[in-house]
């Protein structure tokens, strides 16, 4: 149980942290406006409250963490994705969104099937994590590629690439010994994995904050 109140503070507080970052992601975009920043806010808002919801199963029931925060914080990080492609090169292919709304729509079905009508946790994290790992691992990959000179840009990717292996690890443990109904509590590396995936998206979300802080300022030299 004390295990558990731990997870629920780290998922509210890290939660909350995450929304009050992309409010200020927003506030700092006012003057000028910047290419992706705004849908760097609003996938970071929808992680916020991904995390704000996996804490809050306890008071309002499984079907928030079992249904809603996958979709919401695979939605995000897909948001953020788009956010960095549109940051750095100014456009996202049709392509690459078409890409990405297939994947997510296939969580989607994938996520209400193993809920709603024949119930399996150890699906709906499988799922989860792979599309995790393909637009975790294509944000960081994005990252690199736009610049290897900054240590913010740098930064940004690392954290992304930590979040991925984190989230691997995490599901392997949960999969390889699953405790009933103990879910992302089943044995300390998931525990652990767990608690660390929030500190390491919210190092991103600062990262990210410095590169908005940095071009507003090149822009004001020019």
């Amino acid at each position: 149980m004390n295990g558990l109140i731990v997870l629920q503070a780290v998922f509210f507080l890290g939660g909350l942290a995450v929304l009050a970052l992309a409010w200020r992601m927003r506030r700092v975009n006012r003057v000028p406006r910047l290419t992706g920043v705004s849908w760097w806010a609003a996938g970071y808002a929808a992680i916020g409250l991904a995390a704000i919801g996996a804490g809050a199963d306890f008071y309002y029931g499984d079907w928030i963490k079992g249904f809603v925060t996958h979709l919401l914080l695979t939605g995000g990080v897909a948001l953020v994705w788009a956010g960095t492609r549109l940051f750095f090169e100014g456009r996202v292919g049709n392509s690459t969104m078409a890409a990405s709304a297939v994947l997510l729509a296939c969580e989607a079905v994938g996520i209400f099937w193993y809920y709603f009508i024949s119930p399996s946790y150890q699906a709906r994290l499988t799922i989860t994590c792979v599309v995790l790992l393909i637009l975790s691992m294509s944000l960081s990959m994005s990252l690199f590629l736009s610049s290897m000179d900054d240590r913010a840009v740098i930064a940004a990717g690392v954290c992304y690439s930590l979040f991925a292996v984190l989230n691997g690890l995490r599901t392997l443990s949960i999969l390889i010994s699953p405790e009933p109904f103990a879910h992302y509590r089943s044995g300390p590396l998931a525990v652990a994995a767990t608690a660390l995936m929030l500190p390491v998206l919210l190092a991103a979300q600062a990262a990210s904050l410095v590169m908005i802080r940095d071009t507003i300022r090149g822009r004001k030299r020019k």
